[in-house]
């Protein structure tokens, strides 16, 4: 059996066992950095009671994680590709932990700033890695469901966070929130260790002298025949470098991929980070601000699993470009909607619904589209500068709100990117580059 034939038997065999197990680990991974994500937006009122801190200081803290991210996907995705993507997921645990831990015990901005940026690295890196882990060991059928699974366990983190996180800090101080997502980290790191598997293309393209036992207990979990020696690497990964990624024909995928994340990410922090604002702005209670962000999350956890089953029958072109298109629609809805809470509360479930079922498209294509032996390095790279566009989003809204535009108008613009979104992410090649 060769290696492209083991790869047509696991896209065409139902899911065992195993495989539910490796997609569940990969969701309350995710699940741990949306609380990580979220733990420091939930201590900020206290901190900036108890250190005194002014806004200019509680950007810089709040842009900590952001930073990680970036510099995470950019620089530490490699691993994945390099060492395998089990290796760079227990590294990303270590660093999510030990960011979490210390962020406890940090008495300055500068040490919870330098936490807070170890824990983005691991965040940042992650992603990449779960995510191609999960797209490898999935059935051609239940490939993108497994994936939207993955990005719904981001929204259920952040969702639990929500609830969890301030009886902590009530509790506990705001260091309490810091421990206990470290603990979870932590306790995580021997199930990963001793339950999710390295990727066979990864142990076939090393050819380790304990890669064939390795991959053959991997075949019999999956009910697989095992292999008498191991398969020779695609010819494509002798010799490959990651710097391919910046090399016809992989550099116009890359670039593609890039810019459609760039955009989408411009437009899904943009709502994020000021859906709440714009709804006490335009007089409406706190209450109502938290509703809004918090049906925004519910819609995300309904969208990341519908856009998987809908990809059943549906190709992923014209559905990542529709959910792009409504998820753009939505927004200048809930721009429209500064009179009427019902109209903004529907919009914005609307939206957290297509913005993660986008995110999960995106994902698709673009490890549909990386080869095996730069998947990981290319996604963390393409999913670091959506990172990019991330800061651009709320801080191009916040000019534009401080220069004079209104609600609707700002709504309107921050649509646009979703549309060069998509027409890049339809020009991306859906063909594989591996042989």
């Amino acid at each position: 059996m060769t290696l492209q034939q083991l790869h047509q038997r696991i896209e065409q065999t139902p899911l065992r066992p195993y495989q539910m197990l490796i997609i569940a680990l990969g969701v309350t991974i995710n699940l741990l950095d949306g609380y990580d994500i979220l733990a420091l937006s939930v201590i900020s009122p206290i901190l900036t009671r108890e250190w005194h801190l002014g806004p200019q200081a509680l950007g810089v803290l709040l842009s900590a994680t952001l930073a990680g991210n970036a510099a995470g996907g950019f620089l530490l995705s490699p691993i994945a590709d390099l060492w395998g993507r089990r290796n760079s997921i227990m590294l990303n645990l270590v660093l999510m932990s030990i960011g979490m831990l210390f962020s406890s015990a940090a008495n300055s901005v500068e040490m919870l700033w330098a936490m807070r940026f170890i824990t983005g690295l691991g965040v940042g890196a992650m992603s990449a890695s779960v995510g191609t882990l999960i797209y490898e060991y999935c059935n051609l059928k239940s490939r993108n469901l497994g994936l939207g699974l993955v990005v719904v366990g981001y929204s259920v983190g952040q969702v639990l966070g929500g609830f969890v996180a301030p009886w902590l800090r009530d509790d506990f101080s705001w260091r309490g929130v810091f421990v206990f997502g470290g603990t979870c980290s932590v306790a995580l790191l021997p199930l990963i260790y001793f339950q999710l598997p390295e990727s066979l293309d990864v142990m076939v393209i090393r050819q380790t002298s304990q890669a064939l036992s390795a991959v053959n207990k991997v075949l019999a979990k999956l009910s697989l025949p095992a292999f008498d020696t191991l398969p020779p690497p695609p010819v494509k990964a002798k010799g490959a470098s990651l710097l391919d990624l910046l090399r016809p024909p992989i550099l116009s995928r890359t670039l593609l991929m890039a810019l459609s994340y760039f955009f989408y990410m411009m437009t899904e922090y943009f709502f994020f980070g000021w859906n709440n604002q714009l709804t006490v702005n335009a007089g409406f209670s706190d209450a109502d601000g938290i509703l809004i962000t918090r049906l925004t999350s519910y819609g995300g956890i309904a969208g990341g699993i519908a856009v998987g089953i809908l990809t059943f029958k549906w190709p992923l072109r014209p559905v990542s470009a529709a959910t792009l298109t409504v998820m753009g629609v939505s927004l200048m809805v809930f721009g429209a909607a500064a009179n009427n809470l019902l109209m903004a509360q529907w919009a914005a479930l609307i939206n957290g619904t297509c913005i993660m079922a986008s995110a999960v498209m995106l994902y698709a294509v673009g490890s549909t589209t990386f080869p095996v032996r730069v998947r990981a390095t290319g996604m963390g790279v393409v999913m670091s500068a959506g990172r990019l566009g991330s800061i651009f989003g709320p801080a191009a809204a916040g000019y534009m709100l401080g220069g004079g535009f209104g609600r609707l108008a700002v709504c309107v613009v921050m649509a646009l990117p979703v549309l060069v979104s998509i027409a890049t992410l339809v020009r991306v090649p859906l063909t594989s580059l591996e042989d």
